[in-house]
């Protein structure tokens, strides 16, 4: 019984594993429905942006074809007609038979086209140059139809085909090949799917952000720049480059394209063949920036080249309001597809006092400022553009691009106070970059003692609540009341010296009388 159970273990391990097998070389099979013996496998892309969406291949017959399996020969579509001037210029042509033909060719004293003393053949994809990949595209009006399949099917079976010579466009991005079913075709999209701009942060003025360059601290008022990647895959066509900020971050208006540390000049249109152009800024609409990148310019530069931009923004009132101002980036391609999203975050601290009295009761009129390790206090204002004069203020220049920005300022008079209300409360100090700060008690509440000074650290690569939204409770004690002169003055030492006196003399007197 024991050999049993292990025999029919093991069989339910191999069926399991030839079951996960077919998994792993999923593929798909659809019907042309012409009844032909003929078949198109097509060997997917990978798929780099990792979102599996459907890839749609559209297949033309540009001849009829007759083959006993191993040769061939081509004839005329009648659905496309006649060889026009473009396939005839691009080396197709027609022998005395009506075979079709391609290649560079003469013509004998009998009227015969030959190519080296023998009939010309159709070459293979990879050696049609693209003049006749052209002409092939324009010329072949026979589709015979459009079909999906999924990166993750890894392959796609077009059956009931008839012979032929046959064109395949796809909407990840231009042709995949042009080949003959002798009965059956394999072909491979080489096109690739682009994966999501790889963005990341790569600078603030004033804060810090992480190695992964994902996520910053940055004080409001200063700038952030940002670059994202995106690669050129073969077959790249039709790229759209979009990004979005969020509330709390402005655009600064200064997007910049570079290729293997060259910047590419911008056009202000789509570029053509006739002109240096290779990337337009586009109506931005829900985006911050659009650009649209040229087909010609595309297909020129090497597969797997990176193309990196580059642009800044400045932190605005805005970032103090929400959790964190966000910049998000994708990429169109082929005929429209989406790439992922890549987002990165900014975001900025507060720091806020309650103040209350010996007793836990709330205390109001205390005023409070903040300083930082450079001896400069917090600064907050709401008028910073104007502020760009004041050479006391020595302000970051970026802060003049927001409506608001903090500030760092050599005296404490000009330092921004806030004052804790009749509920304790004190107002927060907001737009604060990662660093060590003092909180210092300015003005102090008649009757009570001034707190003594206290630090607080934002940390740096924290990004939680915890962290970026710190608070403290400031207690502030009455003071001793030190004796006073005037009224009763000397008075009670002597009232008190005379009760002591007479106190000594009834004692003396007792005694005396006792002994006698």
């Amino acid at each position: 019984m024991k050999m049993i159970r292990k025999i029919f273990a093991l069989l339910t391990a191999v069926t399991m594993v030839f079951g996960m097998s077919a998994a792993a070389f999923a593929a798909v099979e659809t019907d042309a429905g012409k009844g032909g013996a003929a078949s198109i496998t097509i060997s997917l892309p990978a798929d780099n942006a990792g979102t599996d969406e459907l890839i749609t291949y559209s297949v033309f017959k540009v001849f009829g074809a007759s083959t006993n399996g191993t040769a061939i020969s081509y004839k005329i579509d009648p659905a496309n007609g006649a060889l026009d001037s473009a396939m005839k210029a691009a080396g197709f042509f027609l022998d005395d038979g009506g075979n079709v033909h391609f290649g560079t060719f003469t013509e004998d004293a009998a009227g015969t086209y030959m190519v080296g003393g023998k009939k010309g053949t159709i070459t293979a994809y990879d050696t049609l140059g693209k003049t006749a990949m052209d002409a092939v595209a324009a010329y072949a009006a026979d589709k015979i139809g459009d079909f999906g399949a999924r990166p993750s099917e890894m392959t796609l079976k077009i059956t009931g085909l008839e012979y032929g010579y046959y064109f395949i466009t796809t909407t990840t991005g231009t042709v995949v090949t042009v080949d003959s079913t002798k009965p059956d075709a394999e072909v491979e999209d080489k096109n690739a799917i682009p994966g999501a701009p790889d963005k990341k942060i790569t600078g603030v003025t004033y804060g810090s952000f992480d190695a992964a360059g994902q996520n910053a601290l940055a004080q409001v008022g200063t700038d952030v720049t940002f670059s994202a990647q995106i690669t050129k895959v073969r077959g790249a066509v039709n790229y759209v480059f979009h990004d979005t900020m969020s509330a709390g971050l402005l655009y600064n208006g200064d997007v910049r394209v570079f290729v293997n540390d060259a910047e590419i000049p911008a056009g202000e249109t789509v570029n053509t063949e006739a002109d240096d152009e290779t990337f337009a800024k586009g109506a931005a609409g829900t985006d911050t920036i659009t650009l649209f990148f040229d087909n010609d310019w595309l297909a020129a530069l090497a597969d797997d080249t990176v193309i990196t931009i580059t642009y800044s923004a400045a932190v605005t009132s805005e970032a103090l309001s929400i959790n964190a101002a966000e910049n998000t980036a994708s990429l169109d391609y082929g005929d429209g597809h989406t790439t992922d999203t890549d987002t990165v975050k900014v975001f900025n601290a507060k720091f806020t006092v309650t103040k209350q009295d010996g007793q836990g009761a709330p205390l109001a009129g205390a005023g409070f400022v903040v300083r930082n390790t450079d001896g400069k206090y917090y600064r907050f204002d709401p008028a910073a553009a104007a502020a760009e004069d004041d050479p006391e203020t020595e302000e970051d220049e970026s802060a003049a691009a927001t409506d608001v920005a903090v500030r760092w300022v050599a005296s404490i008079n000009d330092a921004t106070e806030y004052i804790s209300d009749e509920a304790g409360a004190v107002q927060p100090f907001t737009g604060l970059a990662d660093g060590t700060y003092t909180l210092v008690e300015k003005t102090v509440p008649d009757g009570y003692n001034r707190a003594a000074e206290a630090s607080f650290t934002i940390r740096e690569g924290d990004y939680t609540a915890a962290n970026t939204e710190q608070a403290c409770i400031v207690v502030n004690e009455s003071g001793t009341e030190l004796p006073s002169t005037g009224g009763i003055g000397t008075t009670v030492f002597y009232i008190l010296g005379a009760v002591l006196v007479i106190t000594a003399g009834a004692v003396l007197v007792t005694r005396r009388r006792i002994r006698g």
